[in-house]
């Protein structure tokens, strides 16, 4: 059964594989009392701290499907195996 976040429910899950020394440590989401989904960002501040912030979601332009500048290029998967 998969976990459905109700209003007031906060979700938050640590960011094993970040792109950058800039990106949150943690992320997830937060239902608002009207049920509004917010994104969350939370850093590690200190042992005791974590410092973030709280926003609408993000919509994803249409132009914005370009691939990562540091993305290996793809390659065709039917190569045969050199060996």
């Amino acid at each position: 059964m998969a976990y459905e976040q109700r209003p007031g429910d906060i979700a938050i899950f640590f960011e094993k594989s970040k792109t950058n020394d800039k990106a949150p440590d943690w992320k997830g989401t937060v239902v608002t009392p009207d049920g509004q989904k917010l994104q969350v960002a939370l850093w590690k501040k200190s042992e005791t701290m974590l410092a973030g912030k709280v926003e609408e979601p993000r919509q994803r332009q249409q132009d914005d499907v370009s691939p990562r500048r540091d993305a290996p290029a793809s390659r065709d998967l039917d190569d045969e195996i050199p060996f």
